[in-house]
């Protein structure tokens, strides 16, 4: 009886563990999908043209963006405070008030890593091809 009971309980824990597991495998999908291209990731090579970085949370999103030369990037103010995108000698968009967008054209190829002067541990990177 007591062999029966041992063997029992580890068959429930087996069961128990591929459910935690599963639930966890499907949250982070779920996660994934909901967050802001990735959140942090590196988002696809854009065309040519507008594409949007929203600031919210305290953050940039997306952190790194790859476009192509010639490319009109928006930054858009989510958040309740002002921010600026800042890279010496390229670009700095100023104060940004909440619910205000800048725009800023890249027509060099290379990596452009700003930060926000007000809040100088947001950071982003964008690279232009």
């Amino acid at each position: 009886m007591q062999r029966r009971r041992l063997t029992d309980r580890r068959r429930t824990g087996a069961a128990l563990a591929t459910i935690v597991a599963a639930a966890l495998v499907a949250a982070l999908a779920v996660a994934t999908l909901a967050s802001p291209a990735g959140a942090g990731q590196h988002r696809r090579h854009q065309r040519a043209g507008k594409v949007r970085v929203n600031i919210s949370e305290f953050a940039f999103h997306p952190r790194t963006l790859r476009v192509r030369r010639g490319t009109k990037v928006v930054f858009a103010n989510t958040d309740s405070v002002p921010h600026t995108a800042t890279r010496r000698g390229s670009f700095n968009t100023g104060r940004i008030r909440p619910r205000h967008s800048v725009s800023v054209r890249l027509k060099r190829h290379g990596v452009y890593t700003y930060y926000c002067t007000i809040h100088p541990f947001m950071h982003g990177k964008i690279v232009v091809r």
